[in-house]
């Protein structure tokens, strides 16, 4: 019998998200955790990596329970089990190790929200007895976030490419964590309420994680007068709220909306996608209020109108050439690039990396697929599947798509054959900082391109840890150390693999 705690790792939360549609997003690892159990479906728990994590052995059969709370986590660790990462501590080094915990919370791929600290000797502690609610050999706290109080200027609304219109609370500036702050997301029209928001309110905020800037209470509104706007800012059309898994979200009807546009076309631009530089959101907006461009495909047709950008502010003829230059160098695209670039609901770059090698990186399959077809690329379900039948059924997407195709130039990749790639089969996890490789996405390519993997945990499945401090105490180390698995920096990962 054991206690413990289930969890979904950032990099899964991420992930997941990433493959749905922003009205289907789960908010935080915490609530997709609870609704992954709450299925009571080990199969969909396995997809989304849901682990459990013991604190605790009470008993086992056959096993003689230490006195000694540490040995027996110890031992489920040996017996295959995670175990939570624990340290023994004196009253010489205790405020050292808590401060290295700390150290780790914007790193960890796990969500920390504060330490337990209790005496090893299970006899010991069973001797000091509890109170009515909590055990007298333990301490629990939480980190504590930076807080600030300041006072709520404006809600604006900002529409997403899929017509989604979030809000965002403005606030007086406030010094958090060594920025200054003064926006924070509400995420949706359910948050906005529960909040109870209204202009003039004195709010606190904070953090999330030390990085993501949130609303943690109000202070003085009793209920929320924060207009929800019937019309979208951006282009007058009708608003709606509808209900979605976590609440209520409000949307912009009018699919010619000029935000959803704006949107859509820097998502194409995007570094994930074709990479063009120079095409800034601000300038995209000016090209579309000229109307320079209005879908994608009018992005390759820019020297059309050369005379005119070059005299915009903020253009000349250098800034015209480099623009058109990165345009002619974008036209040069691998597929799942490209695919990515279209802004196909639930279809991030993994996705469409997996779709491509599922179809033997041909379009014309791609299209031509059913939701039958779709649904044996591993990895994909009924939603995605439909979604991108759905896309590839659209009219007006192949016309669009039939007509940016006449300006690019699709890229063969590069597919290691069976055993060619030392890489081919191995399943690799990288963290800490890189020096050799751009960053972790590069590497993260040249793995996948040698026919490995690479994911965000450790587990009994990883063949190597990559991490540059080969001798740190993070919690990846940890598990590598427990698992067997061999830690290599990066020198020793391109001696091994790439020097051959």
């Amino acid at each position: 019998m054991l206690r413990g705690e289930g969890v979904i790792p950032y990099s899964e939360f991420y992930r997941i998200n990433e493959e749905l549609g922003e009205e289907e997003q789960y908010k935080n690892p915490r609530n997709l955790c609870s609704g992954t159990v709450r299925q009571l479906n080990s199969e969909i728990a396995a997809k989304r990596n849901a682990k459990f994590y013991a604190f605790t052995l009470v008993s086992a059969e056959g096993k003689e329970i230490s006195d000694s709370k540490s040995e027996n986590m110890d031992w489920l660790a040996e017996m295959g089990f995670d175990v939570v990462e624990h340290v023994m501590v004196t009253a010489e080094n205790v405020a050292a190790e808590v401060e290295n915990f700390r150290n780790k919370i914007e790193d960890n791929d796990i969500a920390s929200d504060g330490l337990v600290m209790t005496f090893d000797s299970i006899s010991y502690s069973v001797s000091l007895g509890r109170t009515s609610k909590f055990p007298k050999d333990s301490i629990a706290f939480k980190w504590a976030d930076e807080m600030a109080e300041t006072t709520l200027r404006e809600i604006e609304w900002s529409t997403s490419r899929t017509g989604l219109m979030n809000p965002v609370a403005i606030f007086d500036p406030v010094e958090l964590e060594g920025s200054t702050v003064s926006r924070a997301s509400v995420h949706n029209v359910s948050i906005l309420k529960e909040l109870k928001l209204s202009i003039g309110d004195r709010i606190k905020v904070y953090k999330a994680n030390m990085i993501i800037p949130q609303i943690a209470e109000n202070l003085t509104g009793e209920v929320s007068t924060a207009e929800i706007p019937a019309k979208c800012f951006v282009c007058g059309g009708e608003t709606e709220v509808r209900k979605l898994r976590d609440g209520e979200a409000l949307y912009c009807t009018n699919p010619n909306c000029s935000a959803q546009r704006i949107q859509a076309l820097s998502h194409f631009v995007s570094r994930d996608a074709m990479n063009m530089e120079g095409l800034s959101e601000e300038t995209l907006k000016k090209f579309l209020e000229k109307g320079f461009v209005e879908n994608y495909p009018d992005i390759f047709r820019l020297e059309n109108h050369k005379d005119a950008i070059i005299e915009m502010d903020g253009f000349g003829e250098k800034s015209y050439q480099n623009l058109i230059a990165s345009v002619e160098k974008a036209k040069d695209v691998e597929l799942p690039n490209f695919l990515y670039a279209l802004g196909i609901n639930h279809v991030g770059l993994r996705n469409a990396k997996l779709l491509c090698a599922n179809f033997a990186f041909d379009l014309e399959k791609i299209k031509q697929a059913t939701e039958e077809e779709l649904l044996q690329v591993e990895g994909f379900g009924a939603v995605i599947a439909h979604s991108i039948a759905h896309y590839f059924r659209q009219e007006e997407h192949l016309l669009l798509l039939e007509d940016a195709l006449k300006y690019l130039r699709i890229k063969a990749v590069e597919v290691a054959e069976t055993g060619e790639s030392p890489l081919n089969g191995l399943t690799f996890v990288v963290t800490g900082d890189l020096n050799h490789f751009a960053n972790r996405k590069e590497l993260q390519a040249l793995i996948e391109k040698g026919g490995g993997k690479v994911t965000g945990s450790v587990t009994k499945k990883t063949n190597f840890l990559i991490n540059n401090d080969v001798h740190s105490a993070s919690s990846k180390n940890k598990k590598a150390a427990e698992l067997g698995i061999p830690i290599l920096s990066e020198d020793d990962f391109i001696d091994k693999f790439l020097n051959k």
